[in-house]
């Protein structure tokens, strides 16, 4: 495959490798900036380096009905410890990443006009960023936690805090880590927001609320992996990463007959759900997989689906499985009168081995969905429920969201009927020479592979006036407010991209087969696009060999990452960049706390401008 500037790229993929075994570089493939105008930091305070257990979080899944929901906004203010642990979600005990001691991390429970302040102390032996996801940080984009694009990292043993007020959104969001894959170390949590304007109301259309996160699991640290994955030749395997097991709630079994001779490991039972009878649950399901798209179903229960990430919908009732991938995430209402005190039932995540790297398929993920009514004490049987009928993987191995039309977002909404820009971009595998000049994979848009200068994050330089590199990530500029379109080409035969759109929701105004060029896009006649009320997401599957038109507002200025949420696709490059309106970037607040995490005195040693990172 020839690719534009493979000069570049290769010594690109050179030093993510590098970057990854601990081996910061250096390198001139971008004019250098001058270095920011602090030389010298005050010392950060002693780093706790101790290795202490994980506390299982329990209190993440549980929303309290006693959680007042209002239009008067508060301010909520959290302290959060980021450290190394040894935890053991599914039996086999790792070193994880966790925020105060917790897998899943802190829940974060809010509403709609509140402002969120977290103070991070940073006791990793690396840098970190903290991404809200969903959140579309409207006036406070240098918060949208995404090193390399909108900030320098939090350094080892500093500190840093973020601060924005949830504007204009409510729904189902989360929390996690954007350094690297860190997030599949365990950094990750619930974020939701409350809106008295919820058309779906406590007491009458559900009666508790609970959060479900679902995700894949490994057993060496994401920097390994992705090591591993830099050296593994283009002719074995996709640069894809079998997990161990599937998590349902921060839980799940792996068999430990399979573990390493010399490791520690416990058997583990199912994660549970107790549920009350006869009442209604509302179910915020969040996914934070690195690999899997999972098909979600309850046994015996039927899903009615109420929102699709933070949209509030109407649509098909009894809904057997729900597809659910990378970053998304969906709402749904089950009925527990379906049995009695002590009955049990299946919660199934069968994973879709769309990307069948090395060791799958990992078991299909299991929790128990328990009935125990008040005063009961739970049973310790095992569902004898049987699975839906109809099977799991009808489209064969591929996990397409469910059809957008079947969802009529509840407040009505028209995209814009015309807009004044677009974009065309495209999305391929491609493979390249690593360090050892051997020819490994890795993810393309627009024939560019993202190369994460951490150090020298987009924001600032558009902040300076300054243009982005185009051999360094694929980009486009909306320079004017309107509407604008991003047609997403996914011209892999083989893979599924979730979508990830920070700081701006999208309409999905188009969907079709193959893919469309410039020509042929400029082409389509405005009775092509559905304008009326579509269905609005963050974070959307465009499967292989298919195209999506994502029809967005170009009213806030900045710059946002556009992205694969495939953890270990966006390490191996699959990021782009949308810069709105760069005229006015250089008037958005930018706190002196926020820029002081680029000065130099804050990079580790050796590290520089120039110095990359993967994802």
């Amino acid at each position: 495959m020839n690719h534009p500037r493979w000069h570049l790229v290769v010594l690109a993929i050179t030093l993510f490798v590098l970057r990854v075994v601990g081996n910061p570089v250096s390198v001139g493939l971008t004019s250098p900036l001058h270095p920011h105008h602090r030389d010298t930091c005050p010392p950060p305070p002693p780093r706790n380096t101790g290795l202490e257990r994980v506390i299982y979080n329990e209190d993440a899944f549980v929303l309290s009905n006693d959680f007042v929901v209002t239009n008067t906004p508060t301010t909520r203010t959290y302290h959060w410890r980021l450290s190394w642990a040894t935890g053991a979600p599914d039996g086999f005990y790792r070193k994880m990443m966790v925020v105060n001691g917790l897998f899943p991390g802190p829940l974060i429970e809010a509403n709609q006009g509140d402002t969120i302040i977290i103070h991070v102390k940073n006791d990793l032996d690396q840098g970190a960023g903290i991404h809200f996801h969903g959140i579309n940080q409207i006036g406070s984009l240098w918060a949208d936690g995404v090193p390399g694009v909108t900030q320098c990292p939090i350094p080892s043993g500093g500190s840093f805090t973020y601060e924005f007020t949830i504007q204009e959104q409510s729904g189902t969001f989360f929390w996690h880590s954007h350094m690297g894959n860190t997030m599949a170390d365990g950094l990750t949590g619930p974020l939701i927001v409350h809106s008295p304007a919820d058309p779906y109301i406590p007491g009458k259309d559900f009666d508790y609320e609970r959060v479900m996160m679902v995700s894949d699991w490994v057993h060496q640290t994401s920097d390994e992996i992705i090591a591993d994955t830099f050296a593994r030749p283009a002719n074995e395997s996709l640069p894809d990463v079998a997990p161990a097991s599937f998590l349902i709630n921060g839980a799940g079994v792996y068999n430990c007959t399979k573990a390493p001779k010399n490791a520690q490991c416990e058997k583990r039972s199912p994660p549970e759900i107790h549920v009350l009878p006869n009442k209604k649950y509302r179910f915020r399901m969040i996914s934070h997989s690195s690999e899997a798209h999972f098909k979600i179903s309850v046994d015996n229960h039927p899903l009615q689906i109420i929102q699709c990430d933070d949209t509030p919908v109407v649509g098909p009732s009894g809904i057997h499985r729900v597809p659910i991938a990378n970053g998304e995430r969906y709402d749904f209402v089950i009925d527990t009168s379906n049995g009695k005190d002590g009955d049990a039932f299946w919660i199934r995540a069968p994973f879709c081995s769309q990307n069948a790297g090395p060791g799958f398929p990992a078991p299909d993920g299991l929790a128990i969905l328990r009935y125990v009514k008040e005063g009961s004490i739970p049973g310790h049987n095992q569902p004898t429920t049987s699975d839906w009928s109809v099977p799991p993987l009808t489209e064969g191995n591929s996990c397409p969201d469910l059809t957008s039309n079947d969802f009529v977002p509840v407040q009505k909404i028209d995209a814009p009927k015309t807009v004044q820009s677009s974009w065309i971009l495209n999305s391929a595998l491609g493979s390249l020479l690593n360090a050892n000049k051997v020819p490994v994979f890795a993810f393309f848009l627009n024939n560019v592979t993202f190369q994460d200068y951490i150090y020298n994050p987009m924001l600032l330089q558009l902040r300076k006036g300054l243009t982005l590199n185009n051999s360094a990530v694929a980009h486009t500029v909306f320079p004017q407010s309107s509407g604008a379109d991003i047609v997403i080409n996914n011209k892999d035969a083989t893979i599924d991209h979730p979508f990830h759109l920070h700081g701006k929701p999208f309409f999905i105004v188009a969907r079709g087969s193959g893919a469309l060029t410039a020509d042929q896009y400029a082409a389509l006649p405005p009775t092509f696009f559905n304008t009326t009320n579509p269905l609005r997401r963050d974070t959307l599957v465009v499967t292989r060999k298919s195209y999506a038109i994502l029809r967005i507002l170009t009213d806030e200025p900045g710059v946002f990452a556009l992205h694969c949420h495939m953890g270990w696709h966006l390490a191996h490059g699959k990021l782009s960049a949308v810069v709105v309106q760069p005229d006015a970037i250089p008037r958005l607040a930018l706190p002196d706390e926020a820029a002081h995490l680029c000065d130099s005195c804050n990079f580790p040693p050796g590290a520089t401008l120039n110095t990359t990172a993967p994802g």
